[in-house]
C-alpha cells in the first residue's frame, strides 16, 4: 500500500471521522502524520472543529494502520483507496466515491462490464424467477452481476450468476468478513471463492440500518446499468435507481402485474423514463460493445434448440402466467384429465417453459420463445 493509503486508513478508524474528512486528507497530496501536528494545523488542513482536531491528533497512528492492513491481508482482505490502480475507475466518476474499499475475492471483477440487479427483499415467485434466470443469462454473456447480498432479489441474482459459472460482486452494508443475513452463509462463502465481496466499512463492522442506503451508491456506481426486478412503491431499490440516474447510469425495470404491490415501484420507474425490459436482449441492446456476433446468436440459443410445443402444451401454457398458479387452478382451467395434465406439465418443464414451485404450483419462465 502507498503511504497515503495508510494515512487514510489511520484516519478512518478515528471516531466520527467521515468521508468528507477523508477526501480532504487525500486531496492534501501528501502523507501527513497528524499525531505530530498541532490541533490548529489539523483544523486548517481538514476543516474540522477544534474538538475533532484534538481527537485526530490523539488517536492518529500510522503504525496501527499498517498492522491492521497486514492482519487483514493475512485473512484474504485487501484494502483499496483511490491511490491504487486496482480501485474501480467507474467509482471514481460518481459524485461521492468511497475513499476506502475493503474487498475479498477477485479484484479483477471490479474492472469488467457489470449490470446491477436489485429488487424486493420479499419478492414474489415471479420476481425470484426473473432475477435468477436473467442473472444467469447475463453472466453467460460475460457480464458481471453486482448486487447487495440482501434477502430476495439480490441473493437470487448472485445465485443465478454463480449457477452459470459467471462472475458476481456483492456490496455489503457491513464488514466483508461479517455474514448478513445469516441464512446467506453458504452463498457468502461461495461468493468469496468465485466472485468478490466488498464494503466501504472496515472488517468486523456489524450491519446498521443507515449503512444500506449508503452502500447503494456503490452498487450502482460499479455498474453500467441498474436492473430493477421487483420493487414496492417505497423501496430501497428506488433509492438505488435514483442514485444511478445521478451517476449517469442506465435504469431498466421489469414490468409485473398491475395487481402486485411489489411491482408498483417498477411501474413508477417506467413512468419516469426507465427502460421497460422483457428479456436480457433488451438490456444488452443498450451496450453494443458487449454483444459479439457469437453472444448475439447465443442469447436465445437455448430456446431454438428445444423441441416445439404441441397444441396441448400450448393450451396448458396459455393459462399459466407470471405469478404462481396452483395445480388445482390449472386443472380447473383446462380440459385435460389429472393424469394427462401431469404429463403435460412435466413436458413443459423439460422444454424450459415453466418451473415447479412448492405446493405444488407452477410459474412461466421468461426469455423463452413459444414455438
Amino acid at each position: 500500500m502507498e503511504k497515503q493509503a495508510y494515512m487514510l486508513l489511520a484516519l478512518s478508524h478515528i471516531n466520527r471521522v467521515g468521508r468528507r474528512t477523508l477526501r480532504l486528507a487525500r486531496l492534501l497530496g501528501e502523507t501527513v502524520d497528524f499525531s505530530s501536528c498541532t490541533p490548529r494545523d489539523i483544523q486548517k488542513m481538514l476543516e474540522v472543529t477544534p474538538e475533532a482536531a484534538e481527537r485526530i491528533k490523539n488517536e492518529f497512528s500510522l503504525q496501527d494502520a499498517v498492522m491492521r492492513a497486514q492482519k487483514w491481508a493475512a485473512e484474504g482482505i485487501d484494502v483499496l483507496t483511490q491511490y491504487h490502480s486496482e480501485y474501480p475507475n467507474l467509482l471514481r466518476e460518481i459524485p461521492d466515491p468511497p475513499e476506502i474499499l475493503y474487498i475479498t475475492g477477485n479484484k479483477d471483477l471490479l474492472h469488467r462490464p457489470a449490470i446491477a440487479v436489485i429488487g424486493a427483499r420479499r419478492p414474489t415467485a415471479y420476481g425470484k424467477n426473473v432475477a435468477l434466470q436473467w442473472a444467469r443469462e447475463l453472466a453467460e454473456q460475460d457480464v458481471v452481476i453486482v448486487s447487495g447480498m440482501a434477502r430476495g432479489i439480490d441473493s437470487e441474482a448472485h445465485r443465478g450468476a454463480l449457477a452459470a459459472g459467471g462472475a458476481t460482486v456483492a456490496v455489503l452494508g457491513c464488514g466483508v468478513n461479517v455474514v448478513y443475513p445469516s441464512e446467506n452463509r453458504a452463498l457468502t462463502v461461495e461468493m468469496r471463492r468465485k466472485g468478490a465481496v466488498l464494503s466501504e466499512y472496515p472488517p468486523g463492522t456489524e450491519p446498521m440500518r443507515g449503512f444500506f442506503p449508503e452502500r447503494n451508491r456503490i452498487i450502482s456506481g460499479l455498474a453500467r446499468g441498474v436492473l430493477v426486478v421487483e420493487a414496492a412503491s417505497r423501496s430501497g431499490s428506488l433509492i438505488t435507481a435514483d442514485l444511478a440516474v445521478d451517476q449517469g447510469r442506465d435504469v431498466f425495470a421489469v414490468p409485473g402485474s398491475i395487481f402486485s404491490p411489489r411491482s408498483a415501484g417498477c411501474h413508477w420507474l417506467i413512468q419516469q423514463g426507465a427502460k421497460l425490459v422483457q428479456n436480457i436482449h433488451d438490456v444488452l441492446s443498450e451496450y453494443p460493445d458487449l454483444i459479439s456476433d457469437t453472444n448475439e446468436n447465443t442469447i436465445y440459443a437455448g430456446a431454438t434448440t428445444l423441441p416445439p410445443l404441441t397444441s396441448e402444451e400450448k393450451s396448458v401454457l396459455s393459462v399459466i402466467g407470471w405469478d404462481a398458479m396452483s395445480y388445482e387452478d390449472i386443472l380447473c382451467r383446462t380440459s385435460f384429465s389429472s393424469g394427462y395434465l401431469h404429463y403435460l406439465l412435466l413436458s413443459l418443464q423439460v422444454k424450459q417453459q415453466i418451473t415447479q414451485l412448492p405446493g405444488p404450483a407452477f410459474i412461466r419462465l421468461g426469455n423463452k420463445k413459444d414455438v
